[in-house]
């Protein structure tokens, strides 16, 4: 064979060998690539305590002045909020923790589990319908951990499904805290970090749900940070005024933006959904013995009042939805509530056909990645909130098709509100329009019939009280 013969053979064999490389390598990528593609995603809930919905540096809705804050500085949670859809319209399950808690982890709301203030719930399903233990039985790989605050005395977070816990939680473990962690943030986020860097490490999918103390009672901060907000009082408003208060949801903000950058760095952030909410509005009492028309303004303002009430400012809390196949900057005025995060994020790990047939809950999946267009397939068409607490009001409400129905059951009052023109529930159209507070009146009665709750027992409520407050004396 001659040197010619010999260099186009050993040509013929290169480009052979380089072929079936490029094959190989093509193979590869196309089989990482489906890898990637089936992977089952990770979830991160972000669960903070007495936060309002205008508590962002970003609005909530560009279109509605106050919806975000100009004197608080969160900057990793507003780019949380910028990279996904953040929603405008969007409610806590209750105005105080324990009844959101509940209603968050069963996709009920709280009038269906019987959880209403202090009280312990009378009609929970089965732990087994719980959304982390709907997750574990679709999908056995997840493993699952909440951190932080769990407010729920019946069951215990394993109980429900999580492998990891700080167990039974209450107010009181986030006020026990050194000087250098106030409410715990920090140590929060350094146990979810752990925990999120040892399942990919194991190559597990994983649900975490972190329960931050803050912003709760009593109010803590890092001293530097308080006094940050000290040296720019100029840039205070009439509601948003305090620094310590801004200081505490600033150090909040900062453990948020090492759990997104723990993801980022472990690289699977395009794998990752976050979803973050609030238990309900701003802390304060000032209006809690207030019948409607005499609540004030608060933090929220524009919106009416704060924790403890079904007043706007009670209820509307921040709502942000990033991950996979989410478009980035969305801001969307569809009504979306707390007892959808279970459906929700059942559909995100893929396990859609796990949700019991009684949630009331809709998923936001397909609403988020929509570019927040469209509705959320709920049970009912409407939202239902109740709030009884001893001595305090009892009030039960309806949204709906953005308008908004109270009643006060001990003294028989009630208010229409259209939320688009009056977010701050000034103006009672119950004479003015007839037909539309007929309509939510029906549908309100109708829902509470269902659940076989009788209004009428509570009418007569301020004279048994003061009946056994005299025999008390």
């Amino acid at each position: 064979m001659n040197s010619l013969e010999t260099k186009n053979r050993e040509h013929k064999l290169r480009t052979m060998l380089k072929t079936l490389i490029a094959v190989l390598s093509a193979f590869a990528y196309c089989s990482s690539g489906l890898a990637t593609e089936n992977a089952k995603p990770n979830i991160v809930f972000i669960l903070v305590d007495d936060t309002g919905w205008n508590a962002l540096d970003v609005p909530a809705d560009p279109a509605i002045p106050g919806s975000g804050s100009s004197f608080y500085r969160t900057p990793n949670t507003s780019k949380l909020a910028l990279s996904g859809v953040r929603f405008s319209m969007a409610y806590s399950p209750a105005p105080t923790c324990g009844p959101s808690r509940t209603s968050i982890q069963y996709g009920l709301t709280p009038s269906t589990v019987g959880k209403f203030a202090e009280n312990e719930p009378t009609n929970l399903p089965p732990a087994g319908d719980a959304m982390t233990s709907r997750l574990k039985a679709a999908h056995p790989e997840y493993r699952a951990a909440h951190f932080g605050k769990w407010h729920q005395r019946t069951r215990t977070p394993e109980d429900i499904g999580y492998d990891e816990s700080d167990g039974q939680t209450m107010n009181a473990e986030g006020n026990q805290c050194p000087p250098d962690d106030p409410k715990l943030t920090f140590s929060l986020a350094r146990k979810t970090n752990d925990f999120i860097t040892r399942q990919v490490k194991n190559e597990h999918p994983f649900f975490v749900q972190v329960s931050f103390y803050a912003n709760h009672l009593r109010y803590m901060a890092l001293p530097e940070t308080i006094t940050s907000y000290e040296q720019c009082r100029d840039q205070a408003t009439k509601y948003q005024n305090s620094p310590l208060w801004a200081a505490m949801n600033e150090n909040l903000d900062t453990a948020v933006g090492s759990i997104i950058d723990t993801v980022d760095k472990l690289g699977v952030r395009d794998n990752t959904y976050f979803i973050y909410t609030a238990d309900n509005g701003f802390e304060s009492k000032v209006d809690q013995w207030k019948p409607a028309e005499q609540r004030t303004f608060h933090k929220a303002h524009p919106l009416l009042s704060h924790k403890y009430m079904i007043s706007e400012g009670g209820l509307r809390v921040p709502f942000i939805v990033s991950g996979p196949r989410i478009p980035a900057g969305v801001s969307s005025r569809v009504p979306v509530v707390g007892w959808d995060i279970m459906p929700t994020v059942l559909e995100m790990a893929g396990a859609f056909d796990q949700i019991p047939k009684h949630v009331e809950g809709g998923s936001l999946l397909s609403l988020c990645q929509s570019g927040g267009n469209g509705t959320v397939n709920r049970r009912d068409s409407f939202m239902v909130f109740r709030y009884t607490k001893r001595q305090g009001n009892l009030d039960i409400a309806i949204v709906q098709d953005g308008y908004k129905f109270l009643r006060d059951i001990r003294s028989g009052k009630e208010y229409l509100w259209s939320l688009w023109d009056d977010l701050g529930e000034q103006r009672n159209l119950i004479s003015a329009e007839p037909e539309k507070a007929t309509m939510l009146r029906n549908n309100i009665d109708g829902y509470f019939q269902r659940l076989g709750w009788d209004q009428k027992e509570h009418t007569d409520w301020p004279s048994r009280l003061r009946g056994r407050n005299s025999r008390n004396q």
